[in-house]
């Protein structure tokens, strides 16, 4: 896999685990929801999966309005790699975006 598949898996990442939580919360929901033990939890439990699954929306929703805006031109690329560029970080000798292909700083 070469560094823009890598970059495509790190930015989907959060979305992935979001619905790995809700899909966690639905099975135990479904099994344990009727044992003694989970009584108290479960009207919690219920609210789990549907909060999670906004939360994997919301985070595959905003990488892929990231992805396609770096496609079409409209954020700044990097001079090394055309890779998109993270947010505005300060740092000790000013401020910097970093790539999220290959990892390089550029200057601001």
């Amino acid at each position: 896999m070469n560094r823009y598949g890598w970059m495509v898996v790190r930015v989907y990442t959060p979305a992935v685990l979001a619905l790995g939580v809700a899909l966690a919360a639905m099975i135990v929901t479904f099994f344990f929801s009727s044992t003694a033990a989970l009584n108290g939890l479960t009207p919690y439990l219920t609210w789990v999966t549907p909060i999670a699954l906004l939360v994997a929306l919301v985070a595959g929703g905003i990488a892929t309005m990231r992805m396609w805006h770096w496609q079409s031109g409209k954020v700044p690329a990097c001079r090394g790699c055309k890779g998109p560029l993270g947010r505005l970080q300060h740092g000790e000798h000013g401020d910097y975006r970093k790539c999220l292909a290959c990892g390089g700083n550029q200057a601001v």
